[in-house]
């Protein structure tokens, strides 16, 4: 039997493909639970990718020549006319909507799409101080861009074997050598470079010779119809199984990335015209809107996340039904109307007339980058939250450390230190709060580590962090430095517990990831939560069997970067306040009050309640006065630590007998002592003043006491245990 020819025409099969592809990718977008690798149905598109393009250069190889020109435009009629009406759309409703940080941040973006490098910028962006993905309203163009630079690629490899003489056989020899250094590049950064990995053209070039092999494979014969359903089937459940189980964890897109792709190549390589699992009429009507649903898909999610309502599902299905309409427009308009204008033109016409459309989004986006983002059209007060937003916070960073396991102990105030503040970075932020607390002719040290909670016995999961971030051993070093102080000097202790335990709330919540495990060493004990709410007891009981210690309430965590979403509330006149429910912040940490409450019992440590100034018997207030309390989703700004000084310092001063009963110049036993060098109120370690435009918060209580039926009798911080 002869072979059965490779369908050349349209495929019925990459069409119903392409469905499954962008769906999971739309759906994985939307945070449709059970769909964690829904973003490997970019893996997808990339193998088809190379499949398609192969084939069209074979042609060219099959007449005698490969005209780059003709191939490269032939991809701008298909690519450029959606994606300019993308940018331009963006770029015209960001007027109304966008503050100028963020319309300066498209601006750069939509030069960076038309240009097909928004994958080179997004990977140089990425990194600590980086804009979350959700607020880059054209972040999904960088896979446009690594496939326009392996179109530019391609072709110039076929032109060297077309040049050279040489057959099919050294054709697929190339692309099987160089997928293969591709896929190794591909592994070993997805390690060691996870954010080049993701990105580049290098490590990700693989996927689309992996299609051009699979253009280049012997097809089925004719009657074996079993084998191609069985490896239709297969490869539809390795595409299937990898979006319900691969996540955001895995190495991307290395070893695991063979998953999806070959189980596309299997759909493809079986190439079943007539499968309902891929020629149904309505897997056919998305895959042919495809790339405009993939065009459309992403900003859509992008102001779900700008007005907040990013995790509720009635805004989530209607968002699902503007990203269809819109992809149906665009293909209308984009895809069919002005991409199809274009065909049958002569080359010369064809690029001037493609010129001409793109220079107007891209003079409108270098305009908007030059003017700063055109400041001065919403309201001032949205400005203003936004630009402080960005500013640099007050705090020493030399205070606050996150390597080694030594901290310079920075000191507040004047006089012999009455209590040294240890903790994570949620202690760090309320040192202006503590340091105007204290009482007078008293100062404060400085122990703090970044995601670092005084927990002894525990072995930590930090991979944010660098080689040299040593949790445990600075926590072992703060409690030998604390027995060195005298017995006067009282500890208040101030963590995230709750981070730790149930992972970041600020994370999707199929990324989310406890960080600590018990004990130190040895079989981890299952009940994690358990031992971590014994431990805080245990821990704080230890410290106060040698002198007074005052355990804070946790700190509300808003999961939402407070000042960007109220500033764009604001701009877009709606109530800036966005609230925590007062039984979610108790469904976190409630165990954490329990551990607290059972020290205060246990061993007569003091209770410090912040939330009493925060929250009220509903929510917890994100703003006072229209300003954020915040200065992202977790830690409270310099406006919302000055709002918590009453609470402290009618906690504080309570302290006073006993702290007047020790000798004040004997601030430091002689064992012991700290660095001769101890800094004394180090003036980048205090508020430097009030951003502009935002009012001093005041210093009374909040309107609204807390009075939830979990909440303690005593709303006020207890001085008793």
């Amino acid at each position: 039997m002869t072979p059965a020819p490779t369908p050349t025409g349209f495929r019925r099969d990459i069409n119903g493909l392409r469905a499954w592809a962008v769906m999971s990718v739309v759906l994985f977008h939307l945070g449709v639970p059970g769909l964690r690798g829904g973003f490997v149905g970019v893996d997808a598109f990339f193998v088809i990718s190379g499949f398609l393009m192969t084939g069209i250069l074979l042609k060219g190889l099959d007449a005698g020549k490969v005209a780059i020109g003709e191939f490269l435009l032939a991809r701008a009629r298909r690519i450029l006319p959606a994606l300019l009406l993308l940018c331009l759309s963006l770029l015209l409703l960001g007027a109304r909507v966008l503050l100028p940080l963020d319309y300066k941040l498209l601006a750069s973006h939509s030069l960076a799409s038309l240009a097909f490098l928004s994958n080179i910028k997004y990977w140089g962006e990425a990194g600590y101080f980086d804009a979350s993905s959700h607020e880059k309203w054209l972040l999904h163009t960088w896979s446009l861009s690594v496939e326009w630079q392996f179109y530019l690629l391609l072709p110039c490899l076929f032109w060297a074997v077309w040049r050279l003489g040489w057959g099919r056989r050294a054709l697929w020899t190339m692309l099987a050598g160089l997928g293969l250094l591709s896929l190794a590049l591909s592994v070993w950064q997805s390690l060691s470079s996870p954010t080049a990995a993701y990105y580049g053209l290098h490590s990700r070039a693989w996927e689309m010779m992996l299609g051009g092999l699979l253009h280049l494979a012997p097809a089925w014969r004719q009657g074996q119809d079993r084998p191609r359903r069985v490896l239709e089937a297969t490869g539809l459940a390795l595409l299937a199984g990898s979006v319900v189980f691969i996540d955001g964890h895995w190495p991307w897109p290395g070893l695991p990335a063979l998953l999806p792709t070959l189980g596309t190549a299997a759909v493809m390589l079986a190439a079943r015209q007539d499968s309902p699992l891929t020629a149904s009429a309505p897997l056919q009507y998305l895959g042919s809107r495809s790339y405009s649903l993939y065009l459309w898909h992403w900003p859509v999610c992008v102001l779900l996340s700008y007005l907040g309502l990013n995790q509720q599902v009635l805004p989530q299905l209607l968002a699902l039904l503007a990203m269809l309409g819109l992809a149906e427009l665009s293909w209308r308009l984009a895809e069919q109307g002005a991409g199809r204008s274009l065909t049958g033109r002569p080359a010369r016409q064809a690029w001037a007339r493609l010129g001409s459309w793109t220079a107007i989004p891209a003079l409108l986006a270098l305009g908007l980058w030059v003017a700063q983002g055109w400041p001065g059209r919403l309201p001032a007060s949205a400005e203003a939250i936004a630009a402080a937003a960005v500013r640099p916070t007050s705090a020493n960073k030399t205070c606050h450390v996150s390597e080694g396991r030594h901290s310079p102990m920075c000191k507040y105030g004047d006089g012999p230190p009455a209590f040294v503040l240890l903790g994570d970075s949620h202690a760090s932020v309320l040192v202006g709060a503590i340091r105007d607390a204290l009482p007078a002719g008293r100062s404060m040290l400085q122990l703090s580590y970044s995601g670092c909670p005084y927990v002894l016995d525990a072995r930590f999961n930090t991979p944010w962090a660098s080689a040299r971030y040593d949790c445990a051993g600075f926590n072992q070093w703060a409690r030998d430095t604390i027995k060195a102080l005298p017995a006067d000097v009282g500890v208040i202790l101030v963590s995230r517990y709750a981070s730790r335990a149930l992972g970041a709330n600020e994370a999707p919540p199929e990324e989310r990831r406890p960080g600590i495990d018990f004990p130190a060493s040895g079989p981890i004990d299952p009940d994690r939560l358990g031992h971590f709410a014994a431990q805080i007891t245990r821990d704080s009981c230890e410290l106060a069997a040698q002198r007074p210690v005052w355990l804070v309430r946790p700190i509300p965590e808003i999961g939402r970067h407070v000042p960007h979403l109220i500033s764009r509330r604001l701009a877009m006149g709606q109530d800036p306040e966005l609230g925590l429910a007062w039984a979610d912040y108790q469904e976190r940490n409630g165990w954490i009050w329990k551990a607290q409450d059972a020290a205060r019992r246990q061993c007569g440590v003091h209770i410090i309640d912040p939330t009493a100034l925060l929250c009220d018997a509903r929510r917890c207030a994100t703003s006072h006065q229209g300003q954020p309390l915040y200065l992202d989703d977790n830690h409270l700004s310099e406006y919302g630590n000055a709002r918590l000084v009453p609470v402290f310092r009618q906690a504080l001063q309570a302290a006073q007998p006993m702290l007047h009963a020790a000798n004040a110049a004997a601030a430091f036993p002689r064992s012991g002592e700290p660095p001769a060098d101890l800094p004394v109120d180090l003036p980048g370690a205090q508020p430097n003043g009030w951003p502009a435009g935002l009012p001093p918060p005041s210093a009374g209580p909040a309107t609204h006491s807390p009075a939830a039926p979990q909440r303690p009798a005593t709303a006020l911080p207890s001085t008793s245990p």
